[in-house]
């Protein structure tokens, strides 16, 4: 539906990222590396959106890490990471 139509029926629900799909997120979580490389999880996190679950986050780290698009330095807490 156009933004226009739905403001004009008053349409109750708000857009939110909270169930935005695995592809897509990947997608921001590179754009934002990209943007301030070196960042820890909860950087990341702050920046994109504290409505996207931090575990759904973590995943995503993790699913890129694994397919070879970034890099991470440190364990656990002190994790910090970069795009390739």
């Amino acid at each position: 539906m156009a933004p226009d139509l739905l403001r004009r029926l008053n349409f109750p629900v708000q857009t939110s990222l909270a169930l935005i799909e695995s592809y897509r997120l990947d997608a921001l979580v590179l754009e934002d590396l990209g943007r301030y490389p070196g960042s820890s999880i909860g950087e990341i996190h702050a920046r994109i959106g504290k409505e996207i679950n931090r575990r759904q986050v973590r995943l995503a780290l993790n699913r890129l890490w694994k397919k070879g698009e970034l890099r991470i330095e440190g364990e656990k807490r002190g994790c910090i990471y970069w795009t390739l």
